[in-house]
């Protein structure tokens, strides 16, 4: 119950802090004239009652794309740049219980670039456990949906395509500069300490970026990518313990000349006996000929 309360708070304050007048929306601070302009067009759907979806997606991804440093537009009319479009779709899952079902959650996300032929895609899909008798589904697969590296950097994802990155690419770069922004966070403050009615409302991209990042190190083991290879070895030495031991075995997906010597400084220098022993077991699996 307190699970879905938090989710419905959080989608509440998404939707009401970025409500504004149809027209182009502005990351703060920046100069609107000099920032690419996207046409966003949400297209949403849901076989719950009513046809009402309690998840704020348009508003979360104008949030993500105005943070990655454009200019956001619901005006078809208005000169755009590039134009996304997202098909969200929420369909009925298994039965859980009298009257309680499953959702499953596909977002399908396009970029379209109006000079240019052709464009980029990505496809998420998400769906509940549906173990231990769940009792709230829908918030489960919402905050999977939430924590989907895809969905969570999607902004900055959509920022690396416009760089004429491809997919990969553009995640890499986003996670890489996640982390360049935790090494650079200035100390709190003791004003930061005071309690602040804010406070009542979670902050959602901060709640969902730990596990965010740990997905994301995860995906980039299952590509297998190299280039990948010198932020998996940052992200070995420099992250949170968590990330630091996902980022470890994420190394043994790797074959290139840095991993071995990568490993063995995480085994000299880590503090942590877990992810020292860690890099020692990856170390000594990928030695073996």
């Amino acid at each position: 119950m307190r699970r879905a309360l938090w989710i419905a708070l959080g989608c509440l304050v998404v939707t009401l802090g970025l409500s504004t007048p149809a027209g182009a929306d502005h990351p703060r601070g920046r100069s609107a004239v000099a920032e690419p302009v996207i046409y966003l067009d949400v297209q949403a759907s849901t076989w719950r009652p009513r046809g009402r979806i309690s998840f704020g997606i348009e508003p979360i991804l104008r949030m993500k794309l105005i943070s990655a440093g454009f200019v956001v537009t619901r005006d078809s009319e208005q000169q755009h740049d590039l134009i996304v479009r997202v098909v969200y779709r929420e369909e009925r899952g298994e039965p859980i219980a009298v009257n309680l079902y499953g959702t499953h959650i596909s977002c399908r996300i396009l970029l379209d670039r109006p000079q240019q032929e052709g464009g980029q895609s990505i496809s998420i899909h998400e769906s509940p456990s549906y173990r231990d008798l769940v009792t709230a589904p829908y918030v489960e697969v919402v905050e999977k949906l939430e924590t989907n590296p895809y969905f969570y950097f999607f902004g900055h994802i959509v920022r690396g395509w416009h760089q004429d990155l491809d997919t990969t690419g553009a995640l890499i770069q986003a996670l890489e500069r996640q982390l360049n922004q935790e090494l650079h966070r200035p100390p709190p403050t003791p004003m930061d300490t005071l309690v602040s009615p804010a406070e009542t409302f979670p902050d959602l991209e901060a709640h969902f970026g730990p596990a965010a990042q740990l997905n994301a190190v995860e995906e980039l083991a299952r590509l297998k990518d190299p280039r990948a290879v010198e932020l998996l070895e940052r992200l070995m030495m420099q992250a949170e313990r968590s990330t630091r031991l996902r980022a470890v075995y994420a190394m043994e997906h790797f074959d290139t000349p840095t991993v071995r010597p990568a490993l063995l400084r995480v085994v000299n220098s880590e503090n942590d006996n877990g992810v020292r022993q860690a890099a020692a077991t990856v170390l000594s699996r990928i030695s073996k000929p």
